[in-house]
């Protein structure tokens, strides 16, 4: 029985790395194909033109948004991390009232659609002069990325036996210390997903960089311009789309073991 469902599963397996490599092949197309042919009948073989790529790549305004995109990132996964991991920390080894609801909360508020907070905080960050700013966005972010970053953290300090903890405070580790040199070790994997997923989720992120940038777009933002007002650059489309992809792939496949241990942690429970 098992035998005749192999060939099933193969099939299945090669249906969806089809479905998901296929998109970026074409947008590989559209960047390296004549944008004359563009709009005429779909070719797959074809002599590539690399120019598109040259052109984008000396952009100063895609460059610059690439550079914004870096740091919003970086700096929304560091707040969200030193927030984060300590709050996961008590709430999972220390005594906390209400701690079910409070986790039922942070999940909800990670679902809060990103136009909710848009608006006011565009308004705020125009008089405290954050708006087009990477500290800003990633201040922001932090609605949705330091909750979001909390439950997966719990999850991973949830499979920490309580007694290792004991015997840190027992030792003469403070619960800061025993932290930083005991649980932060043991749950190095399940910081590297909280800081690939939460990297991922905010280069990709569009609503509130729309609404709280204008001079210094993230990448999403530029490749978007690329649709002009009189014509639409399919060629230079394509290539800033593919590079804006690349380095998430190369993070995604680097990491992917963290990727798939975050997202299934505490799923037993």
């Amino acid at each position: 029985m098992q035998s005749r469902s192999k060939p099933f599963i193969y099939l299945v397996v090669l249906l969806a790395i089809v479905m998901t490599l296929f998109p970026l092949y074409w947008i590989f197309v559209l960047a390296t194909r004549d944008p004359v042919q563009a709009f005429g009948t779909p070719k797959f073989l074809f002599v590539p033109q690399f120019d598109a790529f040259g052109q984008v790549w000396t952009d100063q305004g895609f460059v610059h948004a690439v550079i914004m995109s870096v740091f919003t990132t970086a700096i929304t996964i560091l707040i969200a991390l030193a927030v984060a991991t300590p709050a996961a920390y008590i709430m999972v080894r220390r005594h906390v009232r209400r701690r079910q609801p409070l986790i039922v909360w942070l999940l909800v508020a990670y679902l809060v659609p990103d136009f909710v907070v848009a608006i006011p905080f565009y308004n705020i960050f125009q008089y405290i002069h954050l708006y087009d700013t990477a500290i800003g966005l990633a201040l922001v972010y932090q609605v949705f990325m330091t909750p979001f970053a909390v439950t997966i953290m719990i999850a991973f300090f949830r499979d920490i036996p309580p007694e290792v903890g004991e015997a840190a405070l027992i030792d003469g580790c403070t619960s800061a210390s025993a932290l930083w040199r005991v649980y932060l070790p043991l749950t190095r994997a399940g910081v590297a997903t909280v800081a690939i997923l939460i990297g991922i989720n905010v280069w990709n992120e569009v609503t509130i960089a729309l609404a709280l940038t204008s001079d210094h777009p993230t990448v999403p933002i530029a490749v978007a311009a690329y649709k002009g007002f009189a014509a639409l650059k399919w060629n230079q489309l394509g290539a800033a789309s593919f590079l804006s992809i690349v380095p998430m792939i190369a993070f995604a496949l680097f990491a992917q073991r963290h990727i798939v241990r975050g997202l299934t942690a505490g799923m037993s429970r």
